[in-house]
């Protein structure tokens, strides 16, 4: 049996695959219930007809994150039809909004917790203590060092305005 797909199922599914590099087209394929070769065979199409890929133009003026972040919170309220509305609008896919909304989120689960931080902090006063310590020994070695290089100085000069000591 031959499944037939809407041109608007396609160019979705071609949209999410070029939008998200990072993800095979098989992952999209088995995601959509659909033959990996079915879908790159879309994929091989569409870059014979069009040349280059969905959306690269978009990518060459990537947006900031603090802007990218702003999107997710002023779409979160929305409905689907205002999101699309908005989406357009802005020049996105919604398939880009829900990725930044999914990062968002991620990078929030990601965030340091407050036993890290204060963990991290008790390990910089160690480091800290530690590099004052060296620190001033090394000043008490360099001190030390000079010291005695004057002495050796001193020590040549004696020999040379009065020569070499006579053993008595």
């Amino acid at each position: 049996m031959i499944t037939v797909y809407s041109q608007e199922f396609k160019e979705s599914m071609l949209q999410k695959i070029f939008f998200n590099p990072d993800q095979s087209v098989v992952s999209f394929a088995r995601e959509a219930n659909i033959p990996g070769s079915t879908v790159a065979t879309w994929v091989r199409n569409y870059k014979k007809k069009n040349g280059k890929l969905m959306g690269q133009e978009k990518r060459k003026n990537l947006w900031p994150a603090e802007k990218m972040f702003e999107t997710v919170v002023i779409a979160a309220p929305m409905s689907e039809a205002e999101k699309s509305e908005y989406c357009r609008k802005q020049g996105i896919y919604p398939v880009q909004l829900k990725k930044w909304k999914e990062d968002c989120i991620a990078g929030c689960r990601n965030a340091p917790d407050k036993k890290y931080i204060k963990e991290a902090k008790e390990k910089e006063k160690i480091y800290k203590k530690k590099t004052m310590a060296l620190e001033k020994e090394l000043r008490r070695k360099e001190k030390a060092l000079a010291e005695t290089a004057a002495l050796l100085v001193l020590k040549k000069k004696v020999r040379e305005n009065w020569g070499e000591p006579e053993d008595e």
